[in-house]
């Protein structure tokens, strides 16, 4: 890759709202003199419409999108946030307690994940969110996680978007980060030659920077150059959901160490 990308691809976050604007605002432009309001803004929309059960909605989808949004403005988990994983976790975690699984792209525009059969996305989705607000040791969150270790350890015939969802929770706990289902998952990857069709391309190289150790790093490699031949001249990447494409792209090259234009230091 060279030193740096063509385009600097923060300044359109610069006006973002969004959770991940907010997220692009705080961290990678150093804070603005309207963070602090819009923060706030975003998070009490985010929290309106929780019900007394802790869903929105009654809604397996619109919980974990509001869930995943307070995990990139507020960060750290309260009142409202655990009452929400603690109505969406045993239902993701019980065989069909979320019914199904989202199938359109559109409709996992601005979250992590790929559309899937409903045993590869919710129980990931929903142990992902548990891991990031610090639920990791809970037993039933752990007990969750090695399940699906074992699965994309040993389960033939996962597509790549249902091995991705599961990898995407795998990569954000300490211990399954480096377990034998992330080092299953980085085999078959190397095994393909390439970057296979049917791996969403963002969400992947997301996840991957995630990763610690030389192998994902090496993985990782061909995506440099590839991101560089595809970025457009405002900055950004993808031709739907562009600023969330675009806020995976940044994220995965500041935990690389890659430089960025514009970036806050």
């Amino acid at each position: 890759m060279a030193k740096q990308l063509k385009y600097g691809p923060l300044a359109f976050f610069g006006s973002s709202t969004t959770p991940a604007g907010l997220y692009a605002r705080q961290r990678w432009l150093g804070g603005d003199a309207h963070l602090a309001a819009d923060m706030k803004k975003r998070v009490s929309a985010l929290n309106k419409g929780q019900g007394k059960d802790g869903s929105w909605g009654n809604s397996p989808l619109e919980t974990l999108g509001r869930l995943f949004g307070l995990h990139l403005t507020q960060r750290e988990p309260d009142r409202t946030v655990e009452r929400g994983l603690d109505w969406l976790l045993p239902r993701a975690l019980a065989p069909g307690g979320c019914g199904p699984a989202p199938r359109a792209a559109r409709e996992m525009h601005g979250l992590p994940f790929a559309p899937s059969r409903a045993k590869d996305f919710w129980p990931a989705a929903a142990l992902f969110l548990a891991a990031i607000f610090g639920r990791g040791a809970d037993p039933a969150v752990a007990g969750g996680l090695q399940h699906i270790n074992k699965r994309l350890a040993g389960e033939r015939g996962l597509g790549w978007g249902a091995a991705g969802n599961l990898l995407r929770a795998l990569a954000v706990h300490p211990r399954f980060q480096r377990g034998r289902g992330v080092g299953a998952f980085l085999d078959r990857l190397a095994g393909a030659g390439q970057w296979p069709r049917g791996l969403p391309f963002y969400r992947s190289v997301n996840a991957l920077a995630h990763l610690p150790g030389r192998r994902a790093a090496a993985l990782l490699e061909p995506c440099w150059p590839r991101l560089e031949r595809t970025q457009a001249a405002d900055g950004w990447w993808g031709r739907t959901d562009r600023e969330f494409k675009s806020f995976l792209v940044v994220h995965a090259l500041k935990n690389a160490a890659r430089p960025i234009p514009g970036a806050h230091s």
